[in-house]
């Protein structure tokens, strides 16, 4: 089901601070992000010769996400089902232009076609992970990378199903995950809102942020980055050069900060207040999106992305504190 379907029928539902799909995968909490930032991150950490450790990301990334959150018979599905299903999913979601998946004995072969990631990154480990992990959960094995060919257009990624047992990657399990990601109806802005009023825009089934895109994306993934703290540093300075193009037209220091708690609440970040106070800014966040690993939540790649949107303002700001409680982050930044 096409994005757009999904929020006007219900599937995808938008509250107050939240996303939450519905559809056929169990319920769970979806955030959005903007492509260009994360895709940067790649790009510094394959510059960086972090392939291998963007290979780990992707595929605990996905033993996560497809081990909790996909329901067991989808897992059971013949080659050719599966292949169907997993197709309109990526696809759907405007990730790539098309998924095939092939299984010959233990050697499985999958082919895409304009892949968002690969188009913009070239060559990328974290590409490789996402399948691996995807497999590793689908024949409860490890996973051998045989060959890997990726362009801008075309790519095809070889696997061998070894047969051995792969290592367990535990997670919070998913009735912890879905209560710490339960969201209660508040009135206020929901990303259909600012659809509306085209704060967002939806375009052939992407959405954009004065035409940059945005991604829909489970947020295990940020918690993975940061808890790995690889290359951190660099993501601030990758989000002031995002929003610097974009948003530093807005009139005011007050407009820009408005816009800041605009977008992450109807991005799915939670209920956000964002209070000046002399020398401070404090982001204070009820209900922000929790992830499936078992480690701590790691706010830091959201922090840091928050703290180079700052730097519009100020390049003087910098993250004093981070801490949490049950479902609230708070965030401060000082001057």
């Amino acid at each position: 089901m096409r994005l757009s379907e999904s929020l006007r029928k219900g599937v995808m539902e938008s509250f107050y601070g939240g996303l939450v799909n519905r559809f056929k995968i169990r319920r769970r909490r979806v955030t959005l992000f903007f492509g260009d930032i994360f895709i940067d991150y790649l790009k510094e950490c394959e510059k960086s010769n972090f392939r291998n450790e963007m290979v780990s990301l992707g595929q605990k990334w996905m033993v996560l996400y497809f081990g909790i959150l996909v329901p067991s018979a989808m897992k059971r599905l013949p080659v050719t089902l599966l292949n169907i299903a997993m197709k309109k999913v990526w696809v759907n979601l405007g990730l790539m232009d098309d998924f095939k998946m092939e299984k010959k004995d233990s050697i499985v072969t999958i082919s895409t076609r304009n892949e968002a990631i690969s188009k913009a990154v070239g060559g990328n480990g974290f590409s490789v992970g996402l399948y691996m992990g995807i497999l590793n959960v689908l024949y409860e094995s490890d996973i051998e990378t045989i060959s890997v060919k990726q362009t801008s257009e075309n790519n095809t990624y070889v696997f061998r199903i070894t047969g051995k047992t792969c290592k367990n990657l535990c997670g919070k399990g998913k009735d912890e995950y879905v209560r710490l990601n339960a969201l209660r109806y508040v009135k206020g802005l929901t990303l259909k809102d600012a659809l509306r009023s085209r704060i967002l825009v939806l375009d052939d089934n992407k959405i954009y942020f004065r035409g940059r895109h945005v991604y829909a994306v489970e947020n295990t993934l940020f918690h993975i980055i940061g808890n790995m703290e690889i290359l951190l540093e660099k993501v601030q300075n990758i989000s002031c050069e995002f929003f610097r193009g974009i948003v530093a037209s807005e009139t005011s220091d007050e407009k820009k900060l408005v816009l800041l708690k605009t977008l992450l609440q109807v991005m799915g970040w939670g209920i956000v207040k964002i209070a000046v106070k002399e020398r401070l800014i404090d982001v204070d966040i009820n209900s922000p999106p929790f992830g499936l690993q078992r480690d701590k939540d790691n706010w830091e790649f959201l922090a840091r992305t928050i703290l180079g949107y700052l730097w519009i303002i100020d390049r003087k700001f910098t993250i004093k504190s981070i801490s949490e409680s049950e479902k609230h982050l708070r965030i401060v930044y000082a001057r």
